[in-house]
């Protein structure tokens, strides 16, 4: 009963924030509020800061719906379309004002340290309103200096303001969000207004220019590779507007499979041209890989995006891949444990469906070589022990690059017998279970390798 007594006491003499988070003053419903505790002042301030932002993500997450309606008498749009266009916001503290950390206080029988933080929501309010407008000046005069650069017949500088025009709209949109949280419907709903009118003009406009747009690949678009090395050589595209060459116009490239590298020029050259190097990509079950290549919009609020060339990669299939292999092992009592080894490597590539050679007669894409040695090793009770040292090479048969190497767990390869011909077989035998998982992996990687 003391302890109760005791503890009631000493929370009566803490201030009441630190267990409800509400100060009076700032009850007002002009501040957003949080509190935020640590081991320092410094670690509750920013605790309480942080705070304040998440609950500024989740009220932007939970919000952020901009629906828009076109109403337009040109050809694609002659009916109403509603759509549903989802803003992901990252709220960064810097660009908000009023955020104050009102009240601290240390508990000193917890040893931890209490802050309060608030936001005024009419001051950004005020000044994101200001802000808007300038970004929706911008708007209209980049608008209309693009359309004034394409009448001139300046289409590479038009199409590149136009582009830069569409990262406006990102901008004034996040900060359309956010002011919807700090001010009254009614100022909100007029910003929404303006910006819907601003992004159906500007993607209607899109809807004009792309029509125009063709992006060429010169040369195939399909070609070999593998993901290991990409494809050897590298694509090449034109960028052309009513059949004349955009120069430096900014490029986005987009790879089906996340985790490819890719080089490619940021912008078009003097003529018009880019070259995109696919230098490696995942490897997948798939028969093809895509890439497609356009101009850098930023279209998530738009209906209309940017046309497209699409690049594909086709793979090599297994049961085009012929494999000759050529394995020498040598042994004191067993002369033909090569055989095994191939024996037993072809079973196991002929399950994958890879084409095995009987001899290097024909046109093999690979050679896997075993370079392997029989290690007698002591024995007891009548039974002889073995295993292998050596490493297994994986080779294009058109270069004679060597792809990979693959040193033989020599642990993994143990083995006895009554005789030391047999276990120096066995041993043979083990190599392949040994080696497989990497093998089979490697061959997959370095299909379409030279």
């Amino acid at each position: 009963m003391s302890l109760l007594i005791a503890s009631l006491a000493l929370q009566a003499s803490d201030p009441k924030w630190i267990y409800d988070g509400v100060v009076e003053e700032y009850r007002d419903n002009r501040y957003l509020t949080a509190t935020g505790e640590g081991s320092s002042s410094e670690d509750a301030r920013k605790n309480a800061i942080s705070r304040l932002a998440e609950q500024l993500k989740i009220s932007i997450s939970s919000q952020s719906n901009i629906v828009k309606e076109y109403r337009s008498s040109s050809e694609k749009f002659s009916h109403d379309e509603n759509v549903n266009i989802r803003i992901q916001t990252q709220v960064d503290l810097s660009d908000l004002e009023g955020i104050t950390v009102a009240r601290q206080y240390f508990q000193s029988e917890s040893n931890t340290y209490f802050a309060f933080a608030l936001l005024d929501k009419i001051k950004n309010a005020t000044r994101l309103t200001f802000q808007i407008e300038n970004q929706f000046d911008l708007l209209r005069t980049q608008l209309a200096l693009v359309k004034d650069l394409f009448a001139q017949d300046a289409d590479s500088e038009a199409m590149i303001l136009l582009l830069k025009t569409s990262y406006v709209f990102k901008d004034v949109t996040r900060d359309i969000e956010l002011h919807r949280l700090f001010a009254n419907t009614g100022a909100s709903s007029l910003l929404k207004d303006s910006v819907l009118e601003l992004i159906t003009e500007y993607d209607l406009y899109l809807a004009s220019v792309f029509k125009r747009i063709d992006i060429r690949v010169i040369g195939a678009s399909q070609r070999m590779g593998s993901p290991e090395l990409g494809v050897s050589e590298p694509y090449r595209l034109a960028f052309l507007i009513n059949g004349r060459p955009l120069e430096r116009v900014p490029v986005k490239v987009v790879a089906e499979s996340e985790g490819s590298v890719i080089d490619y020029d940021e912008t078009s050259n003097l003529q018009g041209e880019l070259t995109v190097a696919v230098r490696s990509f995942p490897y997948s079950d798939k028969a093809q890989s895509k890439i497609s290549v356009g101009l850098d919009l930023y279209d998530e609020l738009f209906i209309n995006s940017s046309p497209i060339a699409e690049l594909v990669i086709q793979l090599s299939k297994k049961s085009e891949v012929s494999i000759w292999l050529n394995s020498s092992v040598s042994s004191r009592h067993n002369d033909f444990l090569h055989l095994t080894v191939n024996d037993g490597l072809s079973s196991v590539l002929s399950e994958q469906n890879y084409n095995v050679l009987s001899d290097n007669t024909g046109a093999a894409d690979y050679i896997i070589e075993v370079q392997a040695a029989v290690v007698d090793m002591p024995g007891f009770n009548g039974i002889n022990f073995s295993k292998l040292n050596g490493v297994v090479s994986i080779k294009s048969a058109k270069t004679m690059r060597v792809l990979k190497t693959i040193r033989i767990d020599s642990n993994a390869t143990k083995a006895g017998a009554l005789t030391s011909d047999n276990a120096a077989e066995k041993s043979a035998g083990k190599l392949v279970d040994a080696i497989k998982d990497e093998l089979l992996s490697t061959l997959e990687k370095n299909l379409g390798r030279e």
